[in-house]
């Protein structure tokens, strides 16, 4: 399988300014996005470009329920889209994003169908 994650452009260039001191702050990952356009023809999840700006096609966009750090370098962030959101949906890709509403990172996966009568808790790892 392709490389399926990736930090975008935006993000990789404001890491770069707040760590030479070209900027002070950087606004911090507050939403996942999901989308439902995620993988080819053949369901097989597409290699996300670090230049997007936006998801293929954002269906919906959670609040962060909680950080944890698995590892120094490692944020893992959790979400969870309530059990009568998003019925029926196949979703295949996430996006993390910023307070300004800017996209930071990018997952594709396989389509994952969304039951209505069960919460759906998704874990994003943003890994440096």
């Amino acid at each position: 399988m392709a490389n399926t994650s990736v930090i975008t452009n935006y993000r990789r260039t404001k890491l770069c300014q707040i760590t030479s001191g070209n900027i002070t702050t950087i606004a911090k990952i507050t939403h996942v996005a999901f989308g439902n356009r995620g993988v080819d023809s053949g369901g097989e999840p597409l290699t996300p470009a670090s230049s997007q700006t936006s998801l293929n096609n954002e269906i919906a966009r959670y609040p962060i329920d909680s950080v944890e750090y698995t590892i120094p370098t490692t944020a893992r962030y959790k979400v969870t889209i309530p059990a009568n959101a998003l019925v029926g949906q196949k979703i295949s890709e996430a996006g993390l994003i910023d307070q300004a509403g800017n996209l930071c990172a990018v997952k594709n996966m396989y389509e994952k169908v969304k039951d209505g009568d069960t919460s759906f808790t998704f874990t994003f790892d943003d890994e440096f």
